[in-house]
């Protein structure tokens, strides 16, 4: 319990080390099971996490709660309202073109930097990482295999980019894309008449072959169109999805009573 003395509370005393680490893991903890369950949309957009339910969740007080709800905040998957909770971004038109057009802009960059930057020893491991996207590309449609498959070799350039801060922006913008990337469904790819990411592999194919050739300007066009490919296929797939928000919910007949 807190003394007071002129009206003013005694500073607590401070936090053993190990009890600060361990606050610290808390919210971190928290706030990466919380992007977990909304980009796997195991809480879809638009609904209500209340503190109350995390910290009996995770066992914890409700500080940590509130650091894990104001992380989660600043990637821009919720909204925090004070004395209500966080509550889940919705799909929004403008915010996903603003995504893909982030995306495609800092991806562009560190595969500049990548081309300038890049090891002799990292491009063979860039080419065994294209190869594996290759090869999943082929194995099936499911594009949520693929998309994984992908980020890893988007994080590997820009890991070997050495760009610290290009990194950082990228990885959050991806976490956004990926989450907005649930809006296409597996009925819509397997309705088009060919496999999207068929056409991302060639373009990682040739963007791995202008970083190896140090060829800056290349490789930032390369890394625009990969990013291009999926947007140009993602906007049909956004509109239908909009298309059944928007639709009003099938009409249930009540049965008449005898």
């Amino acid at each position: 319990m807190k003394s007071w003395k002129n009206g003013v509370a005694d500073q607590p005393e401070e936090m053993p080390q190990e009890a600060a680490k361990d606050a610290l893991t808390q919210d971190r903890v928290i706030a990466a099971a919380l992007i977990d369950d909304i980009v796997e949309w195991r809480i879809p957009p638009g609904s209500w996490i209340r503190e109350r339910e995390i910290a009996k969740r995770f066992g914890v007080s409700h500080a940590p709660v509130r650091e894990a709800f104001r992380q989660v905040a600043n990637i821009g998957l919720v909204e925090v309202v004070p004395w209500r909770g966080a509550r889940v971004a919705v799909i929004d038109k403008l915010a996903t073109i603003e995504i893909l057009e982030l995306w495609k802009s800092l991806f562009g960059v560190v595969c500049r930097l990548a081309s300038q930057r890049m090891t002799d020893g990292e491009a063979e491991q860039l080419v065994a990482r294209v190869k594996e996207f290759t090869a999943v590309a082929h194995a099936t449609r499911n594009t949520f295999e693929h998309l994984a498959v992908s980020n890893r070799i988007g994080s590997y350039i820009a890991h070997c980019a050495r760009a610290p801060q290009s990194k950082i922006l990228l990885d959050r913008v991806a976490i956004v894309a990926k989450w907005q990337h649930r809006v296409i469904s597996q009925k819509f790819l397997e309705d088009l008449p060919v496999a999207p990411a068929l056409k991302s592999a060639e373009i990682y194919e040739q963007l791995c072959a202008a970083i190896q050739a140090r060829q800056a300007e290349k490789a930032d066009k390369l890394a625009r169109s990969l990013i291009g490919n999926l947007q140009d296929y993602f906007q049909e797939a956004l509109a239908a999805y909009l298309d059944g928000q928007a639709a009003p919910p099938p009409h249930r007949k009540v049965p008449r009573r005898k």
